[in-house]
C-alpha cells in the first residue's frame, strides 16, 4: 500500500508544472511541419492500397503514420496550441 501511494504522490507532483510547460515557437513550428509531413504521406498511401486491398503492410504504413501525426497533434495541442 505504501509503494501504491508513493506512485501516486510522485505521479501528482510530476503533472502540476506540465500545465506550465510551452515549447519554443521553433519546436512548435517543427511539430506541425512533422504533422502536415505525415498527413500529406497518406493520400498516395490510400491510393497504393485502393490498387491492392489485401496489400496488409501497406495498410500498416497508413495505420502508422496517421497514428504518429495524431501523436504529435496531442503534443501540439497539449504544449504549444495555447501558447501566449
Amino acid at each position: 500500500m505504501r509503494n501504491l501511494s508513493i506512485a501516486i504522490l510522485i505521479t501528482l507532483a510530476t503533472q502540476v508544472g506540465a500545465a506550465d510547460k510551452k515549447y519554443s515557437d521553433k519546436a512548435c513550428k517543427d511539430i506541425s511541419d512533422t504533422v502536415d509531413f505525415l498527413l500529406g504521406l497518406t493520400p498516395e498511401m490510400w491510393k497504393d492500397l485502393e490498387k491492392n486491398p489485401e496489400d496488409k503492410e501497406k495498410a500498416l504504413e497508413i495505420s502508422w503514420a496517421v497514428d504518429l501525426a495524431a501523436n504529435y497533434t496531442t503534443i501540439y495541442q497539449a504544449f504549444c496550441a495555447s501558447k501566449d
